[in-house]
């Protein structure tokens, strides 16, 4: 059995004011079932920053960098009716998901006001 695992930590304030410079950003980085979900809570914010800490946990735990926005498109994280996060890749995120052999990929998510949180695990059999 093999594991990859990736975390990162976002602070929302700084996230929120890089969406504020920026209008193109969130189209950019999320999808719109995403921000769909994000802007239906009271506190927006934090919703988009657990979801770019997610993006971001997955790319480490693939090893790979990015070097464009555009990557993030391929990444989307949904939440089943039990409130519980979930990936759903495409694309090249599911190409290179398929070519490390994982059968499995977990996503957690918590935040405070202040940072958001991410940890992505992906599991390889034998």
């Amino acid at each position: 059995m093999r594991l990859y695992q990736g975390i990162d930590i976002v602070n929302v304030e700084r996230l929120h004011a890089v969406m504020d410079r920026n209008e193109a950003f969130a189209s950019d980085v999320f999808t719109q079932r995403e921000r769909e979900y994000c802007l239906r809570h009271r506190h927006p914010h934090v919703h988009f920053a657990g979801r770019f800490a997610a993006k971001e946990a997955f790319l480490k735990a693939i090893g790979v960098g990015f070097s464009t926005i555009g990557v993030f498109s391929a990444i989307e994280v949904s939440v089943m009716p039990s409130g519980r996060p979930t990936l759903e890749l495409n694309g090249w995120a599911d190409r290179l998901v398929r070519r490390l052999r994982a059968q499995e990929a977990t996503v957690s998510i918590s935040h405070t006001p202040q940072f958001a949180v991410s940890s992505v695990i992906l599991l390889r059999g034998q």
